[in-house]
């Protein structure tokens, strides 16, 4: 028996060297999941990286992954051969039916398809506009939490944790613009408040979980028995409680909404209006690409080609549904909630504490955000402006260049296909290898960024933007299946650092401050133990 195992691992965990692509070494069972609880996982990106160059092989426990970086192969995956990498890793979530399940970011083939269609129009300029004032009185709470704050700070530090506040503040914004619910994010009630309890159960996974779930593969869940699952889930402890609170609040939002015939301006409404009306999902609005607010933004770079364009209009036409279901509705609410809640906190933290420990920076934002004022006759900067602002754009893109919040991209073969066009030089990719693109990796290539951990904003001013090589800047992925909710999260952050910057100067706090910034260990995500800086308000405020 134990021959036979050793046999059996040594074939498995022999595919790629197999097929001459080098590699990390992988373990039996574990195949490189354990690495990440020793190095963390952006250092091990990069170490990999130099080590293996564009293109290598990994394994998830025994499941063999290209790991791809290469500018051209990325757009086959992510845009001319979308049809052919729809799907994410299967995680078997999209089986379940559970409501949280039943979102976007998991759904695969044509339910993805169709929930794409139905839902693209409610991230839409003019959709997001009626959100402005909405956000704009988030961030003025925000700001009056702030001043408090520091009006009773007992030194002279003005010492802030970054990933705390911001975390204040998105948890409002989505819950606000999600769910038209306004938690007590800011007061002394807010660790009892159940939005804010149950948001928090969703993210606080303690390490030793992350390791009982790394090392028992997900295939295991599906061996056991109903019953087995179940003890073992409790013996773990279950993650249910905070999304079943989200699913709970949903269904009764949209109860007393059709009994009351009441509307409110939320993500909620918007999808319940897509799912009452049966004339609105013409494949023209489903498709639209750009939209004029979007030549501003660095964060296009990949999509001025015809193959872009091409790809989302295949991807998402000939979608002859008309409506989401109760519980679909109720999944991409959810999935707003995750995603615009820790996304755009990690986001607005890094990019803070970069400008605390660039002073010239944030001048240079307050004098660009005071100017825009001043074209506006002193009052505040409204929607197409801040879409417009270059510095602002800038500042985002080159922290989410420096600080991508996920760090690889994954995209699962539906065929057998080559990549690349070369028979001598492209790589057979076998139907269900997970593809995986490392963001971070390539976002820290000084061949496509010089001086790669130099935080440098000027990268994407609009006069250098065409030097930046098309699919090496992937934040928000790329093609038909890039991030949903971008021009919300874009809008949110650049609203939230236009008014912080007009009040507030940061600093470094040498004692505390941690330079460069120190990463967790065990998470497939970027996550910093820490992020400390110094908060002051400006003379003239």
């Amino acid at each position: 028996m134990l021959i036979y195992h050793y046999f059996k691992w040594k074939r498995l965990l022999n595919y790629w060297s197999s097929r001459n692509v080098s590699g990390p070494k992988p373990l039996p069972i574990f195949g490189n999941l354990l690495a990440k609880f020793f190095i963390p996982k952006p250092q091990l990106e990069l170490q990999w990286y130099r080590q293996f160059g564009r293109l290598y092989g990994t394994y998830t426990g025994d499941k063999p992954d290209l790991t791809v970086a290469q500018p051209d192969l990325i757009k086959q995956i992510l845009v001319k051969d979308f049809h052919r990498f729809r799907n994410r890793r299967d995680n078997g979530s999209s089986r379940s039916n559970e409501p949280i399940a039943k979102n976007m970011f998991s759904s695969r083939d044509d339910t993805w398809k169709r929930i794409r269609a139905i839902a693209s129009p409610t991230f839409t300029s003019g959709k997001l506009r009626k959100l402005y004032p909405l956000i704009g009185q988030c961030c003025d709470d925000f700001i009056g939490h702030l001043d408090g704050m520091v009006n009773n700070q007992r030194d002279s530090s003005g010492r802030i944790e970054l990933k705390k506040l911001m975390g204040q503040l998105t948890m409002d914004v989505i819950a606000r613009c999600a769910f038209a619910t306004k938690p007590n994010t800011y007061t002394d009630q807010a660790d009892s408040d159940q939005f804010t309890r149950s948001a928090n159960s969703i993210f606080a996974i303690p390490v030793w979980r992350l390791v009982l779930l790394t090392v028992l593969p997900t295939r295991v869940w599906h061996w056991l028995t109903f019953i087995s699952r179940r003890l073992l889930r409790a013996a773990v402890g279950s993650d249910t409680a905070g999304p079943e609170f989200f699913v709970q609040l949903g269904r009764k939002l949209m109860a007393e909404r059709r009994h009351n015939q009441v509307k409110h301006n939320d993500f909620l409404q918007l999808l319940m209006d897509v799912e009452h009306n049966n004339t609105n999902n013409n494949n023209s609005n489903s498709v639209k690409h750009r939209e004029s607010s979007d030549q501003y933004e660095a964060h296009h770079v990949n999509e001025d080609d015809t193959d872009q364009l091409q790809a989302n209009q295949e991807a998402l036409s000939h979608v002859l549904a008309k409506r989401l279901t109760e519980d679909e509705i109720l999944g991409q609410c959810f999935l707003f909630f995750i995603a615009g809640y820790e996304t755009t906190a990690t986001t607005l933290a890094f990019c803070t504490y970069e400008l605390a420990l660039n002073p010239r920076l944030q001048d240079r934002l307050y004098d660009e955000i005071n100017g825009a004022i001043h074209e506006n006759n002193g009052q505040p900067i409204d929607y197409e402006q801040l879409a417009s602002l270059p510095f602002l754009d800038s500042l985002i893109a080159e922290t989410l260049r420096k600080y991508p919040l996920f760090l690889r991209l994954e995209r699962e073969a539906m065929d057998d296909i080559q990549l690349g066009d070369d028979d001598s030089t492209g790589i057979q990719v076998e139907k269900g290898t997970v593809c995986e693109i490392p963001v971070y990796a390539i976002h820290h290539d000084p061949q496509y960024y010089p001086e790669p951990d130099r935080f440098n904003p000027d990268r994407f001013m609009p006069a250098n933007r065409p030097l930046i090589k098309p699919y090496t800047y992937l934040p928000f992925g790329s093609g038909p299946r890039n991030c949903i909710g971008m021009r919300f999260a874009l809008l949110e952050s650049k609203l939230t650092l236009a008014k912080l910057s007009k009040r507030y100067r940061f600093r470094r706090l040498p004692a505390e401050t941690d330079v460069p910034v120190v990463y967790n260990k065990g998470i497939d995500f970027l996550q910093s133990r820490r992020l400390v800086v110094g908060i002051e308000k400006r003379d003239e405020n």
